[in-house]
Formats: structure tokens, sequence, C-alpha cells
């Protein structure tokens, strides 16, 4: 079987949730044996590596000087504005490719931009997370006005463009059953889920990690609202414990927010987020907007930390019908009270992070998954 899988960035250049999906849309693939060419962006000026699981590599340069007339042109035609950050000579990669059993596309943003260009095959659109449902959200909690605005404006393109992919394709994917809710009918729920590691430390002194990519808008207003809000609260009752902040991409604020405040430190980038996880007591969750897979959560239960999340965070924490076990709270008190909680009873924390390491081994083996998703693509390739 031959598959051209379409991504918006390659494996490999950087720490985005579709880059990991691409990993595991190429991890399924291998599995059926199937012969992958792969399409994606790259950073201007950066050559093309090899990806593993892959025969051939096309990259896709993508030219931050010609953002302004993309924005112009998403504009014009009611494309999402974000098709703009992607936007390159899509055209001369996909030329000459195929013949090809199945196309895979994540990402229905680069829909608009690339389904005239797509070979005649079967197509698989993943939409990762639902993002007309992120902009709705977003322009709601963003604290930033003109982002709210943007949002507001945005949400309406991404929604259109979620229903056009749709649109003669023979499978839909997204990363969550509320994704999966909020977008076209038909659209099934498989998750990234998480690599199964060594059995994680049992003692850990009192430590509260909060991960993910800083880049990632919700990622930054929580890590924001964390160190500004809740860590002062649980500083002032454990006066020896210590947060760390770690993720890819920090914007210069947040770096300032952290080295300012008393017992935090921030890590950007983590060159072993396992690593950095199996050394907390508690990971905090305070994320409050956003879709998709919640892969700090999975990630954090994996290595055995207890879990403290908001509700909207914990709402995408679940797999098989079965929530994972993490505590929620909701507004700064409440949580700090969670944090604290956890962070003085070590043996009630310890019972937590071995039960979230257990429903992770049972529902979110990223193994497992890949094997379900495989199932999947190859039916909708029989099917065609």
């Amino acid at each position: 079987m031959r598959v051209l899988l379409v991504v918006p960035r390659l494996p490999g250049t950087g720490f985005t949730g579709d880059r990991v999906r691409a990993e595991l849309h190429l991890e399924a693939l291998a599995g059926l044996g199937a012969r992958v060419t792969i399409v994606g962006g790259v950073p201007p000026n950066r050559p093309v590596a090899a990806v593993a699981g892959t025969e051939e590599v096309r990259g896709v340069p993508v030219r931050v000087s010609a953002l302004p007339l993309h924005l112009v042109r998403a504009a014009f035609r009611g494309w999402p504005l974000q098709t703009a950050l992607f936007d390159g000579d899509w055209k001369r990669a996909l030329d000459g490719t195929g013949p090809f059993d199945l196309v895979v596309l994540l990402l229905a943003r680069l829909h608009p931009r690339l389904q005239p260009l797509l070979p005649k095959a079967p197509l698989v659109v993943d939409y990762v997370d639902a993002l007309s449902e992120a902009a709705r959200q977003n322009a709601e909690r963003d604290p930033a006005l003109w982002r709210r605005l943007y949002w507001r404006a945005e949400q309406a393109r991404l929604a259109r463009a979620e229903r056009e992919a749709a649109r003669g394709a023979r499978l839909l994917l997204a990363t969550t059953p509320a994704d999966a809710a909020a977008l076209p009918e038909g659209t099934e729920a498989i998750a990234i889920g998480a690599r199964i590691g060594p059995p994680p430390p049992r003692e850990r002194a009192p430590v509260v990690v909060f991960s993910g990519r800083m880049g990632y808008r919700p990622n930054a207003v929580a890590a924001e609202f964390l160190l500004r809000e809740i860590w002062p609260r649980v500083r002032e009752r454990v006066p020896r414990a210590e947060l760390v902040v770690g993720g890819a991409d920090a914007p210069s604020s947040l770096r300032r927010r952290a080295a300012a405040t008393p017992g935090a430190r921030l890590l950007s980038p983590v060159s072993d987020m396992r690593a950095l996880l199996v050394s907390a007591r508690v990971a905090a969750v305070p994320v409050d907007m956003g879709t998709g897979t919640p892969n700090k959560v999975y990630e954090a239960l994996e290595a055995g930390c207890a879990v403290v999340a908001t509700p909207a965070a914990a709402s995408r924490a679940v797999l098989d019908g079965v929530a994972a076990p993490v505590r929620t709270a909701s507004g700064p008190e409440a949580f700090a009270r969670e944090v604290v909680e956890l962070l003085t009873d070590a043996k009630g924390a310890e019972e937590l992070g071995e039960a979230g390491r257990r429903f992770v081994v049972a529902h979110a083996d990223r193994g497992e998954i890949a094997l379900s998703l495989g199932r999947l693509l190859r039916r909708a390739a029989e099917e065609a």
C-alpha cells in the first residue's frame, strides 16, 4: 500500500502536537507495511532531513517574509487566516507524487489550500483537534482583548474549513471524544497516548511540574496564571516546595515571570521530559483553553505523578469511556489547596500517581493506539 501523508510541519522540526500526531500515523502505517511519502512544512533555509518510517520526504519551505501576502490571500478567499502560516510551494512538492492507495491530511486548516492539489485517492482527514471549538474558547477566555476579537472572527472560517474537509473524505479522525463531537458527524476519536517507560520511582520530593510547549498560547496563559496566582499560595503553606515550568519556546515574558517567582524555575527547552516528570510529586495542569489530546496529562500520569487539573483539562482526559484519575479544581485558591494536600501527603500522592500510571498502561499505550489507527487506515483504503 502506498500512502501520502500531508502535514503542516515535518516531524523533527519542533515540538508541536501535530508533529507528534504525524509520528503516530507513521508508526501505524509502518505496522501495515505501507510505503509512505510525507510532505510537510519546514523552516526556511533548513535542509530536509530523513523521517523515520517514510520512503520519500518532500519539504515545503514556509517563509515568514511572505506572511502578509499569504494573509491577504487567505482573507480574500475566506480561508482560515492560520492557513497563511503554512503557505508555500505545495504544488511543487506534490507534483509527480503517486499514485497512492490513500491520502492522509493533518489539520483541516490546510484543506482549503491543498484540496485542489491532492492526488486522486481515498482521503483521510485527521483534524487532530476541533480548531473551531478552540477558537470559540479563546474568544471567550483569552486575557488579551485583541486576541479575543481575532478568534471571534477566525472561528467561522475554521468551522467552514472543517465542514468542507469532511466532504468526500473516507475517514474523519480527532484525538478526543469531545473534539469528535464538535466536528462533522462521523468523526472518530483516537488518542495520541503516551510511551510507556520503565516503572517510575515511588518516593519523590515536594516538586510540582507544569509541562508543555510554552509557545502554545493556552499553555503560556496557564503557566503565567500558575506562577502569578496559584504558586504563591502553595509556597506560603509549603515553603520548601519547588515549581518547575518546563517546555519549548517559552516567551520572554514568561521567563521573566518565572525568574521573579520564589521557589520557581523555568526550563526551555527540556532535554528529557520524562526525567523531569518522574522527579515530581505533583503535575499541575491549570489549563482552561484549548482542545485535543492533553498530552501533558497522559505523560505525567505515565511518569507516576499525581495530577491536579482544571475541569476543562480533565474533561479531555477520557479514554474508552474511562476518565483519568486526576484531581480537579477551579480558581487559584481551590487549585492551590489540592496541590498543597498532595505535597504534604506523600502516601496519598503516591497512590494517586500509581492509579494514573495504571490508567495510561490500560488505555493510553501509544503502541496499542498505533495498532488501532492502523486498522482504521487499512479499512479506509480497502473500502475504497
